[in-house]
């Protein structure tokens, strides 16, 4: 008896593990915080985009969860699904696409992060931006970028580049990642217990 509940122990562990592989595809998910109090405060643009050349490997980003002061519709080029706060889902096909969201200065925005990557060759980029009408506000260009290279031979890699000290950045794990992982411990614990008895 005590050896079926081992074999069921453990294959309720493969099975937890299995499932959990499907989430790790997907790559990581990252949380941005941009701190607009420095700026001063008054009317600016937060500019979202997701570029891809010609041949880049086929892949989605997906933002969630955007807050802050946002003023007005958002202008979207390309191919962005999705309404505000989100989960606005950006292609990167024929060049890419972009969201240029009106805000209002001095505040916190933030939003989370994550991305689907296809096979190929080539990589991508995704990348946040503050302007105004005259110009970048804390950086010149972009406040930080994420560069996705897919099918290297350690997996994809996903670069992260944070340019600017009004932007922060902190990959985190997906729930239902460290659901899994708690779920997966629970039959590790049984055969431990009944190896102990």
């Amino acid at each position: 008896m005590n050896n079926l509940k081992d074999i069921l122990a453990r294959l309720m562990l493969a099975v937890f593990l299995s499932c959990g592989a499907g989430a790790a595809l997907a790559g990581p998910i990252y949380s941005v915080s941009i701190d607009t109090a420095t700026l001063g405060s008054g009317p600016a643009y937060l500019g979202l985009h997701f570029n891809g050349l010609g041949n880049a490997a086929e892949a989605s980003a997906t933002v969630s969860n955007l807050t802050g002061a946002l003023a007005g519709a958002a202008e979207v080029t390309g191919t962005v699904a999705g309404l505000l706060p989100g989960p606005l889902v950006f292609s990167n096909a024929n060049g890419g696409s972009e969201l240029v969201q009106g805000i209002t200065l001095g505040g916190v925005f933030s939003f989370d992060l994550s991305f689907l990557l296809g096979a190929g060759d080539a990589g991508t980029t995704f990348g946040w931006a503050l302007f105004s009408d005259t110009g970048y506000l804390g950086a010149d260009g972009d406040l930080g970028t994420v560069s996705l290279q897919p099918g290297t031979p350690q997996g994809d890699v996903y670069l992260l580049d944070n340019t600017s000290a009004l932007s922060s950045v902190q990959a985190v794990p997906e729930p239902a990642t460290l659901w899994l992982m708690l779920l997966a411990a629970l039959p590790l614990l049984l055969v431990a217990r009944r190896r102990a008895e």
